[in-house]
């Protein structure tokens, strides 16, 4: 209706009948000087509760990478660097399996044997073989592997349907996972195209095997009994500061706990491994710390101060500083935290060199921080870890002091923490302020339409009043002209 109006008041000034005024923009400047100015306040009121929101997803990235600093002091493990050495790679190579369970010292090895597999030649009734594809049997066929041999049982049988030797070896390898065994096609000889089937078990005298087939007489695949081997399963054997240690297989995880060793030959030699252990990433976890404690800190006042027109996210919680003096507040209790496990005098950050600076940030005195690990880096770990190794935030024993710091900052920036409640919350608003929007804008186009109906009607009477004006006068000069 309200356009139907417009079109008329427009064709009504281009035939210069009625007023002559323009009476939709009229009615438009009318509705919006009576409903722009609250439609103005909620849309400022909305954009503001944005930025805010951004502003909070800052402050809450600032508080999780402090809580990651201390996250990384949370394991005793974690506090020393272990690096390895052996002193004959050519018979032992080895690597930190776990840097939180390998220990500091040497470690003396002599290999009197490798874990081997055994290894058998199939041949063709003695013959080698001359085509992958050639015929063995008329007929389906089975072989049987048994792992270990001599054991008492049937082993493992599978049905041969393509009767050649590249059905022997899928057959067999179809297997694998159950026996262990693999088989393959090899030339023994320089030269030519014969082959024999090679099977090859797994390392570990508990994985020898035995072969057989029901082929017989001139078809018989031989050289498959344990006795055929052209090398025999065996454990490694190998001597661990003295104690005689056998496994399966040559790279052993649980001999050196916290590291895997890698045997490569045997023989009558000493091979030492050594760990040695070194501070230097608990220093960096510790300056790491310092440095997101100290960035929250500037990014609390650089959300709380002025205003940016290049920079919507600065000065965004300048009316909402409450939120950022929580996280911070938390973030200073951390200082003089007690540790629950404290130790010979160690309690809390400061005894380790963690001191506050003008300003509230904090640096790490290097003097006292070495001298505190120089003769009690235990009682040091002690503090920080609990001297454990991932524990739990819902543990009940008492917790490290990096742990009871981790808690607490995540009590700011968990999906329940104050930052997110917040945020929430102001969520909430705008989706109130946006429904208020629109009934506003719903309103402003009512009052416009109300004021085009009435211009309408008073152009209507303007335009009856005109029109008897110009019919009286026509009159009055008809009447002049008769005379």
């Amino acid at each position: 209706m309200a356009a139907d109006t417009a079109i008329g008041s427009t064709i009504t000034q281009a035939l210069k009948a009625g007023s002559g005024v323009d009476i939709n923009e009229l009615a438009t400047s009318l509705a919006e000087a009576e409903s722009l100015p609250r439609i103005n306040s909620v849309t400022k009121k909305i954009e503001s509760s944005k930025v805010a929101i951004s502003g909070m997803g800052v402050l809450k990235a600032g508080v999780e990478r402090l809580r990651q600093s201390f996250v990384a002091l949370e394991d005793k493990g974690s506090l020393l660097t272990k690096s390895l050495s052996t002193s004959n790679t050519n018979r032992v190579t080895a690597v930190i399996s776990s840097q939180a369970n390998a220990s500091a010292g040497t470690t003396k090895l002599i290999v009197n044997s490798l874990a081997r597999p055994q290894q058998n030649t199939i041949s063709d009734n003695g013959d080698a073989f001359t085509s992958l594809t050639s015929s063995l049997a008329s007929s389906d066929f089975t072989i049987n592997l048994k792992v270990p041999h001599g054991t008492s049982g049937s082993g493992t049988t599978v049905t041969v349907s393509n009767h050649t030797p590249q059905g022997v070896i899928d057959a067999i390898n179809s297997k694998t996972a159950i026996t262990g065994v693999e088989a393959r096609a090899a030339n023994l000889l320089a030269s030519g195209t014969t082959f024999h089937i090679i099977l090859r078990g797994k390392t570990g005298a508990l994985n020898s095997f035995e072969f057989s087939s029901s082929l017989s007489g001139s078809s018989a695949l031989k050289g498959g009994d344990r006795g055929s081997a052209t090398d025999n399963a065996g454990d490694l054997q190998v001597l661990v500061n003295d104690q005689l240690f056998k496994r399966d297989n040559n790279s052993p995880i649980d001999l050196i706990e916290g590291v895997q060793p890698s045997f490569k030959s045997a023989g009558s030699q000493t091979t030492n491994i050594v760990v040695a252990e070194s501070s230097a990433s608990l220093e960096t976890s510790l300056k790491s710390m310092v440095e997101a404690y100290n960035n929250l800190i500037k990014l609390s006042d650089y959300l709380t101060g002025e205003s940016d027109e290049e920079d919507e996210v600065a000065g965004s919680l300048s009316k909402d500083k409450a939120t950022v003096n929580v996280a911070l507040n938390k973030a200073r209790s951390l200082i003089n935290l007690s540790s629950s496990t404290a130790s010979n005098g160690f309690t809390n950050l400061r005894d380790i060199g963690i001191n506050t600076k003008l300003g509230g940030e904090v640096s790490l005195d290097a003097k006292v921080y070495a001298a505190a690990l120089k003769t009690n880096f235990s009682d040091v770990r002690t503090m920080l870890t609990g001297d454990t190794n991932g524990q739990s935030a819902n543990s009940a024993s008492a917790k490290g002091l990096a742990l009871d710091m981790s808690i607490i900052l995540d009590s700011v920036v968990s999906d329940t923490g104050s930052i997110t409640t917040k945020e929430s919350a102001v969520q909430k608003k705008i989706g109130k302020y946006e429904e208020q929007l629109l009934m506003l804008e719903d309103r402003l186009e009512s009052i416009k339409a109300r004021y085009l109906k009435q211009f309408a009607a008073m152009e209507t009477l303007v335009q009856r009043n005109k029109n008897t004006g110009e019919y009286l006068t026509s009159q009055f000069e008809a009447m002049q002209n008769s005379k």
